[in-house]
């Protein structure tokens, strides 16, 4: 086996996806510098890391397979990886007193499945407090709901969001408390973790929600933060970010002074390596359904400071799985409750279920929008839905499950000009028109006539500028509707009083 001392970090290749199966791997073992056995004392440590959990505290059954769940995936940590749930202490401490564990997350927490994004993330906060998260990297989806909603849910959950490459620029930016990094000490061994923001953090959320702050290179805010990280005087460094794994290399590159262990991050359209240099790179997985186990073993006592790491991904299913944290059970059960007294019963009924990115989603989304308000035309975008519909009795909960955004339906007028430039849109999704060649036609089959004023629902998302629309510029005075993206489907969907002799798909128009 080739050997290589390392300044502070010994590494092994990383399995980057989750889903590709392997046990643990066993760690490679350095020579230190000679020192005396009898003052090196190993600690063993492990950070355990999970991703766009976005809310998804119940578990979830696909092709007959059990998938996730907050309780379950906590049953696994404290039965298997020693760890103690509760919530931390103040200073960052675990529950119990000889905790070696850290978990940490790479961010966007909460707006996802019903159960959280209809309480506004309240029951994600509460329940990662108890499971005992010591911090998060401030996700592009954590201000969804308003500044004050953030800063509720941060307290309720008891955890710093960290993002070292949004810099506050005024009083505005400071209010949401979001820091750099945090240092936790477990067993005598501390560990520093920075958190980073995706780079469309900014722009990302509904404007206005991220006032106040400025997005900076990431390796510039490593460069300008290290400095103060160094001073506590960390024997671990890790990072978790809410951006691509695939932009790490160049963010490390040159930078092996750092001595960063670890380096979490999102899974996006590019490859990424096992690691760079001794930097480890970590995918988690998302929605609870996977979570990513660095296995560190630290040898205090020697100079440097040595750390060798082993980073294993986990999946969590129902099978052979150890019995679900009680005290999370009771926590999802008691939201899950209210969630079905506020949106059960039955709205409608799917013979097949609806594909996430199928022409019958946007048919259905698009068509509700546009019939209920009476339009010409309804536009949507395509990232607005978050999962599939599942085949079977589609309940009011089901639509907060496809579409967790809290975003408002505006009419607006727009000339058939602006209306053509929102059309070649990537994510534009449309209701009323249709493709014909290499243009667009009315419902009559008659070409948009660029002078003409057509009336457009959307989302004030859209309106404001979400996605690369701009609508806002073509009609700076809309009509606003007080009416919420999803009851405006909800009450399409249960007008037309699908069942299972007339399933949903068999009212939707797919062009």
């Amino acid at each position: 086996m080739m050997r290589r001392a390392l300044a502070l970090v010994a590494v092994l290749p990383l399995l980057a996806c989750p889903d590709k199966k392997k046990d643990d791997a066993t760690p490679e073992t350095h020579a230190a510098a000679p020192v005396d056995p009898k003052t090196i004392k190993q600690e063993a440590l492990t950070v355990l890391v999970t991703g766009a959990e976005n809310g998804y505290l119940l578990p979830v059954t696909e092709d007959g397979k059990t998938r996730g769940g907050a309780a379950e995936i906590l049953g696994r940590w404290v039965a298997t990886e020693g760890h103690c749930a509760g919530a931390l202490t103040q200073s960052g401490d675990a529950a119990c007193a000889d905790g070696s564990t850290i978990v940490v997350s790479t961010g966007d927490n909460a707006n996802g499945q019903a159960i959280s994004s209809y309480f506004k993330g309240e029951p994600a906060a509460e329940v990662m407090r108890h499971m005992g998260y010591a911090a998060s990297a401030l996700g592009n989806r954590e201000l969804d709901w308003s500044r004050e909603q953030f800063v509720a849910n941060r307290n309720k959950a008891g955890f710093p969001y960290l993002a070292a490459n949004l810099v506050a620029k005024d009083d505005d930016g400071k209010a949401l408390g979001i820091g750099s990094f945090r240092v936790l000490t477990r067993k005598g061994v501390k560990v520093a973790i920075i958190g980073l923001a995706a780079r469309k953090a900014t722009v990302t959320p509904m404007p206005g929600r991220m006032k106040g702050l400025e997005a900076i290179d990431e390796a510039e805010a490593l460069a300008k933060v290290m400095p103060e990280v160094k001073n506590a005087a960390p024997h671990v460094i890790g990072v978790v970010s809410d951006g691509c794994l695939n932009d790490v290399p160049a963010i490390l590159e040159g930078h092996a002074d750092w001595n960063v262990t670890f380096f979490a991050g999102r899974r996006c359209d590019g490859p990424f390596p096992d690691s760079v240099g001794g930097t480890r790179l970590v995918y988690p997985g998302s929605r609870l359904s996977s979570y990513a186990k660095v296995a560190l073993t630290v040898a205090l006592g020697t100079t440097p400071v040595q750390v060798t790491s082993a980073v294993s991904p986990v999946e969590v299913t129902g099978e052979g799985a150890p019995p679900p944290d009680l005290k999370a059970q009771e926590l999802v059960a008691g939201w899950k409750k209210r969630l079905d007294e506020a949106l059960g019963g039955a709205i409608g009924y799917s013979k097949d279920g609806i594909g996430q990115e199928s022409p019958a989603m946007a048919a259905w989304l698009t068509t509700s929008l546009k019939e209920q308000f009476k339009t010409d035309v309804a536009l949507l975008n395509r990232k607005g839905v978050r999962q599939s519909l599942p085949k079977g009795v589609v309940t009011k909960a089901s639509i907060y499950d496809l579409v967790p955004f809290d975003n408002q339906v505006v009419v607006v007028k727009v000339s058939g000009e602006a209306l053509l430039a929102a059309l070649g849109n990537t994510e534009a999704r449309v209701a009323g028109l249709k493709p014909k060649g290499e243009g667009w036609v009315d419902a009559k089959g008659a070409p948009i006539d660029a002078k003409k004023t057509y009336t457009l629902a959307t989302t004030d998302y859209l309106y404001l500028g979400g996605d690369g629309f701009a609508l806002n510029k073509a009609d700076p005075a809309p009509t606003e509707t007080k009416v919420s993206w999803q009851a405006a489907l909800i009450e399409w969907t249960a007008a037309k009083k699908s069942d299972e002799k007339r399933p949903l798909e068999g009212f939707l128009k797919v062009k």
